[in-house]
């Protein structure tokens, strides 16, 4: 009994120094805002992320890429790449794409006033998650 009171002490504790998450305010995304995230072509079979416009957060780690067809691409190092479409309703853009193992949602909010930095939302397998996303290869 001795054991199991410990164990549930310091697993307690351990939860308890985990690092704080962020509260990242949220901002809705005006048309005119895309421009800035969104490539100005479609898709291409093979796209290039060390060229085209691409959403980055290194510590997830995840990379998207938006193109002017509503469709995206995608880069999770520790799952592989993908493909999936995106569409801007209700001041958000909403992406979707079909894995073998689970469908992914998520969606993207501006994280300033202007819309031009994005935070995604998602929920993966230790539940919802707000990520700051880089714009990466801006003209």
């Amino acid at each position: 009994m001795t054991k199991v009171i410990l164990l549930s002490a310091l697993l307690g504790l351990a939860v308890s120094c985990g690092k704080p998450s962020e509260k990242i305010p949220l901002y809705s995304i005006k048309a005119g805002a895309l421009p800035s995230f969104v490539n100005d072509k479609a898709m291409p079979q093979n796209p290039n992320l060390s060229i085209d416009k691409n959403l980055v957060n290194n510590e997830y780690p995840i990379e998207i890429a938006l193109y002017n067809d509503n469709r995206f691409y995608y880069n999770l190092p520790n799952l592989g790449s993908g493909k999936g479409t995106w569409s801007h309703k209700n001041g958000k853009l909403e992406l979707k794409a079909k894995r073998t193992l689970f469908d992914m949602h998520i969606d993207a909010l501006a994280t300033d006033v202007d819309g031009k930095e994005l935070a995604i939302q998602f929920t993966d397998r230790f539940g919802p998650n707000t990520l700051r996303m880089l714009n990466i290869n801006l003209e």
